[in-house]
């Protein structure tokens, strides 16, 4: 028990990339105690599990191991992260060989994803999703695909790779989006985009959504007004128009 439970606080502090020491001062416990119990050479005190749940985002089931909805029947936590990461298909989602990963790596290092995120929903309203990225080492070494759903969008195998392919990807990544936002757009990216509505705009959406129109309906609507070629950047607008059409 004292391994499994160790093995647990070290994988998600990892994931939510916290170190040791800042693990431990958010905890109010020494490093040392931290890499004790990672180590499987000892265990929290119990006093301690509601403010390491809080601070790792897990459930005291999770990290107790008695978690109903595991899904592997052993304690490979790598292998069932694994699992959980490809149980859906992704509104977007890059995949590209091997040869690629170290441009790939590159690029996310800027900024740029998140340019053309910007320029992206100040033409068009349309907010991109966020985009998953895997190496696939069924692809061709250099091999590049754009996949919404499991459907492959594009797909181009580059005869080398330098600091501006990953720009070429993330190009298409904006192109493909705006060809096909209305097969992408999900209820979650509807959700982030009325949230940040209700903080600038707090009287448009407020008591509106979801409470009389569902976040599916809205959902329907944009996916209207893109299926007619129009332009979604004026929500508020169509939130007044929907409103109205509820009376």
């Amino acid at each position: 028990m004292k391994e499994a439970i160790g093995e647990i606080i070290c994988m998600r502090r990892q994931d939510k990339k916290m170190t040791q020491e800042e693990f431990a001062s958010r905890l109010g416990v020494t490093s040392q105690a931290v890499s004790k119990w990672e180590r499987g050479n000892g265990l929290p005190d119990i006093t301690l599990v509601e403010g390491i749940c809080r601070i790792l985002d897990l459930s005291a089931n999770t990290l107790l191991g008695i978690d109903n909805n595991k899904v592997v029947e052993n304690r490979n936590l790598l292998m069932e992260k694994e699992i959980r990461n490809n149980m859906y298909a992704e509104p977007l989602l890059i995949d590209f060989g091997l040869e690629t990963i170290p441009c790939i790596a590159e690029g996310l290092k800027t900024d740029y994803i998140n340019q053309k995120r910007k320029e992206l929903v100040q033409d068009t309203g349309m907010l991109l999703p966020l985009i998953r990225l895997k190496d696939n080492w069924k692809l061709k070494d250099r091999e590049v695909r754009i996949l919404s759903y499991d459907r492959v969008l594009w797909v181009k195998e580059f005869e080398r790779t330098d600091e501006n392919t990953f720009h070429q990807i993330i190009d298409q990544v904006i192109t493909e989006c705006i060809q096909h936002y209305a097969e992408i757009i999900n209820k979650q990216v509807i959700k982030t985009m009325v949230d940040n509505l209700k903080e600038l705009y707090p009287g448009i959406a407020d008591g509106l959504i979801p409470e009389k129109i569902s976040y599916l309906a809205l959902q329907r609507k944009l996916q209207s007004i893109l299926a007619d070629k129009g332009n979604i950047r004026d929500l508020i607008h169509i939130l007044e128009d929907m409103e109205e059409n509820l009376q």
